[in-house]
């Protein structure tokens, strides 16, 4: 598996508070099988403004400690921008891109879209980067109209929902929301959002839980194909789903040579 969002950087936000603890949780992600780690540490300029550079001190300290025990992890920067209407030039000027890939996991206000949020969207589309947003599901106007979701494909924005909010942890309509839209097909990258707060390690679950509800493929398409085609700054099909039967209300999934 490859976990694309993570907060697990030591003391660079509201994640892992020390470098012991970031080699702990990593050390048990590795034993339940991710192989690599994208470090996304929240890029807030008033709260949270964490240079590139940093990112990677941080992160060449982490592997070292990685590599000395043996802990077989591959970790890669980037960072989860929040939305706003300087977005792209920090975008731009702090490299705060997935690794060398175009790709750009941003978030916004969990209570309401801002009225430039359309707008900070197209002017990292139109710049030619490609931003994933993340946890759809914990939005108040998704929550309230799924369908702005699909709405933000057609536009060509990703979707990422988190493991803890299919398994519950974020509360009842939360968890309503991501089943619903993964099962619509308008997810494209499932990951922990991991801010090293237990030692349970939701993606696993997660992974096993949507095995047995929908399919292997797809708990493989949102965390490994899909995840590694970022990695590979490759593109990511938007629309994976198409109606099989709509009399019979299932979906199949293409598996066409594009995976």
């Amino acid at each position: 598996m490859i976990d694309i969002h993570t907060h697990i950087l030591p003391e660079l936000d509201d994640g892992a508070t020390e470098l012991s603890v970031s080699v702990a949780q990593l050390k048990m992600m590795s034993e339940f099988g991710v192989k690599s780690v994208i470090l996304t540490p929240h890029y807030m300029p008033n709260f949270y403004p964490t240079s590139k550079l940093t990112i990677l001190e941080k992160l060449n300290v982490v592997q070292q400690k990685l590599n000395e025990e043996e802990i077989p992890i591959n970790l890669i920067a980037g960072a989860e921008l929040f939305l706003e209407a300087n977005s792209i030039s920090l975008v731009k000027s702090e490299d705060l891109t997935i690794g060398n890939s175009n790709y750009v996991l941003v978030e916004t206000n969990m209570s309401g879209f801002a009225a430039d949020f359309n707008d900070n969207l197209f002017k990292l589309l139109r710049a030619g980067y490609k931003p994933i947003l993340a946890h759809p599901e914990r939005y108040l106007e998704i929550q309230r109209k799924p369908e702005l979701a699909e709405d933000l494909m057609h536009r060509n924005v990703y979707m990422q929902l988190n493991a803890g909010s299919l398994l519950g942890h974020y509360g009842k309509q939360v968890k309503k929301t991501a089943w619903h839209l993964l099962h619509q097909g308008w997810a494209h990258f499932l990951a922990s959002d991991n801010h090293c707060r237990s030692d349970k390690y939701p993606l696993e679950k997660a992974v096993k839980l949507v095995s047995h509800k929908i399919d292997d493929y797809t708990a493989k398409l949102l965390t490994e194909i899909n995840p590694q085609k970022i990695l590979e700054n490759d593109k990511v099909n938007m629309f994976y789903l198409e109606s099989a039967a709509k009399k019979d209300g299932f979906f199949s999934r293409f598996r066409n040579s594009l995976f």
